[in-house]
């Protein structure tokens, strides 16, 4: 008789929805601005590697898809209120 080998896998995956204020996504774009390595370098020295060095793969994706995606949201936002203000 063959062998029947069957495996197995189970994956769980979270997904999180953060919903900011425009002053609040704002502050957060400007801190990515500095950049990972000058961020997570001064970070390092000033606070320790304790609790961020063990996520510092999602630190860069997280600055990464920040630095991608709100300055776009800003510009639709300052459009929008720039046309809103010539309505005055």
């Amino acid at each position: 008789m063959a062998e029947i080998i069957v495996k197995s896998t189970a994956s769980v995956e979270v997904k999180v929805v953060l919903v900011l204020t425009e002053e609040e996504a704002r502050a957060l774009y400007n801190i990515t601005v500095y950049g990972t390595k000058t961020f997570l370098g001064w970070f390092y020295r000033n606070l320790g590697k304790a609790y961020l060095q063990q996520h510092e793969k999602g630190f860069i994706s997280l600055f990464d898809t920040i630095g991608k995606e709100l300055p776009k949201h800003f510009k639709r936002a300052d459009e929008a209120r720039s046309v809103f203000n010539k309505l005055q």
